[in-house]
């Protein structure tokens, strides 16, 4: 009997040994009620989007992200269950994520709120299915639009692809009108793998990712203006001369392997403000920069004259070479700087000014590998990340770690705007 006794004993003792399962913690955050009452029109808000693809490292507030949740998937009339973007059959397909820096958040229309999906930063493998896109990683938030096509089909059969794209493409816009309202910049991106984001993202078979917005606070606040009253009237008819968005800028960039990175930062600045720079290059059409994005060429640059423009931006990459010993550009640069116009170059762009000989004598910055050639054509070399000098402006670039850092670009386009509204004054 005692050894019987002994036995069971242990048995007990094993099995009370034994893990006991526990169901996971579900992180949720319980969102603010919406804000219904924006600071500027819808009109307003149309005529200000704008695509920007640089942001400060500043974290949204959640009241931010709440409302950005709202305008993409909040319901809008509880009694149906109806939401803020419309749906075919209101069936509501879609699943909205929410990427943070400490992880992957789902939204919840019917509570508003947020339920963390997983820990830490993903941003970084979210870049590398969006082609190395930067604005993936930097972006303090990212929106991940994702569908089930299957929800549709019982439905709308060979039909429920396009409906799904179309209701992705109607919360992606509010997204981005939203944004505005709040002061926030965002862009929406499509270029990118799917099968690899819900990979990283942990989501189901059936639901598919189908766009990225990424948001966050823009390195150059927008100048909201309002919306013209009459609209016959343009728009530059009631702007006084010196207004700034006057201003007449034209990008040149290579034919191929233009630096991404330098070109938005430019375009962003400068939009912000109401200026929509002209894009010139070698080539007529679609050109694609080292980080696959692609842009559009409107003039060629032997047709860009001196006096058409108030300011002339060179961007950098490594098909900038082209314009080293391109003749009719080292005319328009001798030309536009005997005018005094604003001539603006960044990391071996600058190279362009040392051969069109308007460097002697002058502060530049750029490339550290382009010193010798900008030294030999007589500039007084800075290791700096900016330098204006008159008319001049010259930058190192975003890749130029030890001297022009991440926010090179964002620092050289505000330098651009700061000299056009000197003209402006």
């Amino acid at each position: 009997m005692k050894k019987v006794f002994l036995v069971l004993l242990l048995v007990s003792n094993v099995v009370l040994a034994q893990p006991v399962a526990v169901a996971p913690v579900v992180t949720t955050i319980k969102l603010s009620e919406p804000d219904l009452n924006g600071k500027i029109s819808l009109e307003q808000a149309i005529k200000n989007r704008r695509s920007v693809r640089q942001f400060t490292a500043e974290p949204l507030k959640i009241s931010q992200i709440g409302q950005l949740c709202w305008s993409a998937q909040g319901i809008t009339e509880p009694n149906k269950g109806l939401r803020a973007a419309p749906s075919a059959g209101a069936l509501y397909p879609i699943q909205l994520y929410v990427v943070l820096p400490d992880g992957l958040y789902l939204y919840s229309p019917q509570g508003h709120s947020l339920e963390k999906q997983i820990n830490g930063d993903i941003r970084p493998m979210l870049s590398t299915t969006a082609f190395g896109q930067k604005v993936v990683q930097d972006s303090p938030c990212t929106f991940i639009i994702a569908g089930s096509v299957r929800k549709l089909e019982a439905k709308y059969r060979g039909r429920g692809e396009k409906f799904i794209y179309l209701e992705a493409g109607h919360i992606a816009q509010n997204i981005h009108l939203q944004a505005v309202v709040l002061g926030l910049g965002s862009v929406p991106l499509g270029v990118f793998d799917p099968k690899s984001a819900a990979g990283i993202c942990k989501l189901t078979e059936e639901l598919e990712p189908l766009y990225l917005v990424c948001t966050g606070n823009p390195i150059v606040k927008p100048a909201l203006e309002p919306a013209v009253a009459s609209a016959p009237v343009s728009p530059l008819a009631v702007r006084p001369a010196d207004d700034i968005r006057t201003k007449r800028v034209v990008i040149i960039v290579a034919k191929q392997y233009f630096n991404d990175t330098e070109y938005f930062g430019v375009e962003n600045a400068l939009q912000l403000v109401g200026i929509q720079p002209v894009v010139a290059s070698s080539v007529i059409g679609g050109i694609k920069g080292i980080e696959r994005n692609t842009i559009t060429a409107t003039v060629l640059v032997k047709d860009v004259k001196a006096d058409d423009y108030d300011a002339f931006v060179f961007i950098g990459g490594p098909g900038t070479r082209e314009y080293f010993d391109n003749k009719d550009v080292l005319n328009l640069v001798r030309s536009a700087n005997e005018k005094n116009k604003i001539l603006a170059a960044i990391s071996i762009a600058p190279v362009i000014f040392a051969y069109a000989d308007i460097v002697r004598g002058r502060n530049v910055a750029g490339f550290t590998s382009q010193r010798r050639k900008l030294v030999g054509a007589g500039a007084e070399w800075k290791n700096t990340s900016l330098e204006i000098d008159g008319n001049m402006i010259t930058a190192s670039g975003p890749d130029e770690a030890q001297v022009g850092g991440p926010d090179a670009a964002q620092r050289f386009g505000v330098a651009v705007l700061r000299l056009l509204r000197q003209q402006s004054e």
